[in-house]
């Protein structure tokens, strides 16, 4: 069901496509009209063959998650190869307008088992990408998690150290801060988000560090520091994801 959830850019996707789609079929019949006295079943065919190539095309622009749910490349692709097979198989159909009709079924079912196999061919590296980033997302879940959870004992383990509470607070908003973001992992192709993640997961190991150290009285203010860093970088994050 998630492919039919329509934001206003979604809306405005199927208005153009619609206006598209109707734009070639009336272009078609009106250059094609006399077939409706001439030959009506090579019309049938032909009509079925464009409505088939406008289907893929409308198909890939409205929802472009539908044959997969890769990057952005793999939509692009679909798109490309709809719109090469609707000029290919209906440049077959002027071509073979006169001709035999036993052949011009045999052409066109063969550029329909090409596209079959492109797109399935698509499909497959496209759900195979998205299964990766999924495995990446909960393994980097995993490791933030973990490091969290180390970061919150060593602090529980020195809470009567004086000075201890306001970064046991502090921690406590980072860590919520953290869990109601976006996980790591999940958002891909943009290299400032990737350098962020980076950092937030340095600052992290170096709280850790600084907190299990035997001279954590004299690390307070460094380990204040990095939190309160580590909480502007997630916030930075988040505003890169939504750009």
């Amino acid at each position: 069901m998630r492919y039919f959830n329509f934001s206003n850019f979604g809306l405005y996707r199927l208005l153009a496509v619609l206006v598209f789609d109707i734009a070639i079929i009336l272009g078609f019949y009106s250059i094609f009209s006399v077939l409706f006295i001439l030959a009506p079943m090579k019309l049938v065919i032909m009509s079925l063959v464009l409505f088939a190539g406008l289907l893929f095309l409308s198909g890939a622009v409205v929802f472009p998650n539908l044959f997969g749910r890769g990057s952005i490349p793999y939509p692009i692709s679909i798109v490309v190869v709809s719109i090469l097979y609707l000029a290919v198989s209906n440049l077959i159909s002027v071509t073979f307008i006169m001709g035999n009709i036993v052949w011009y079924i045999c052409w066109e079912l063969f550029i329909f088992a090409i596209l079959i196999g492109v797109l399935s061919t698509i499909t497959y590296f496209s759900n195979r990408e998205s299964e990766d980033s999924t495995e990446l997302e909960k393994s980097e879940k995993t490791n933030i998690n973990m490091q969290l959870m180390i970061i919150e004992a060593s602090l529980n383990a020195k809470k009567n150290n004086e000075g201890i509470l306001p970064i046991i607070q502090s921690f406590k908003v980072l860590k919520e801060r953290i869990n109601a973001s976006t996980p790591f992992g999940r958002i891909t192709g943009n290299s400032a988000v990737y350098e962020l993640e980076n950092t937030i997961r340095d600052n992290l190991e170096f709280i850790q560090l600084h907190i299990r150290s035997n001279a954590i009285d004299k690390n307070i203010a460094d380990i204040q520091s990095l939190i309160d860093e580590t909480r502007h970088l997630i916030v930075n994050r988040e505003a890169l994801n939504v750009r």
